[in-house]
């Protein structure tokens, strides 16, 4: 491994330490598909905050997915 390759290993470490057991990070999580995303909100503490979001390819369908997490 070399030194680049360390240091950003050192440096994704240092952030999964940062974020687990944190409350103010909202992870979310992708599942990218042809004609349908699927898409998951929660914390790094475990709680889930939405799941099963599901939003089409198109803009309009991003939009409605994005104004989910402002709730």
């Amino acid at each position: 491994m070399n030194e680049e390759d360390r240091s950003r290993l050192e440096e994704f470490r240092q952030f999964r330490k940062e974020v687990r057991g944190s409350s103010e990070y909202l992870l979310v999580g992708i599942d990218v598909a042809k004609e349908k995303h699927y898409a998951f909100f929660g914390t790094a503490r475990g709680k889930t905050l939405f799941r099963r979001l599901v939003f089409r390819i198109i803009s309009r369908g991003f939009g409605s997915f994005w104004r989910k997490r402002e709730r």
